[in-house]
């Protein structure tokens, strides 16, 4: 399951690790409407910590590829270790993005680095 939510220049998804092909249907649909409407658009990625119990995802890589990739200028990534490291092959698409890792506690902190590219461009 998947969360989506904007705020400025910023597109937040929050997700679960029990992401299916729907849901990376969506997001890549969120992200291509939110490159097209953004100058400096940057995204803030979640994924919530796996539940005791629940199964863990197939790890499939998300099949990520936009025209407009190098138009995203920051790439936020808060979650467990492993998860950042297999998310990061689906992000070879924004290379030149900069995308940086917060632990799950650490999502204030993302927000923060996400809004000073964000509050300064728009001044």
């Amino acid at each position: 399951m998947i969360a989506i939510y904007k705020k400025d220049q910023i597109l937040y998804t929050i997700a679960d690790q029990e992401l299916d092909a729907d849901d990376g249907a969506t997001l890549v649909k969120a992200l291509n409407e939110h490159l097209k409407s953004n100058e400096l658009p940057a995204w803030y990625m979640e994924m919530e910590p796996r539940k005791k119990g629940v199964k863990k995802s197939s790890g499939e890589r998300l099949d990520i590829s936009f025209p407009e990739e190098a138009r995203l200028k920051k790439i936020a990534l808060v979650g467990e270790k492993t998860w950042q490291e297999r998310f990061t092959e689906s992000l070879l698409p924004f290379s030149e993005a900069h995308i940086k890792y917060f632990g799950p506690e650490d999502g204030n902190m993302a927000n923060n680095w996400l809004e000073q590219t964000s509050n300064s461009n728009s001044n």
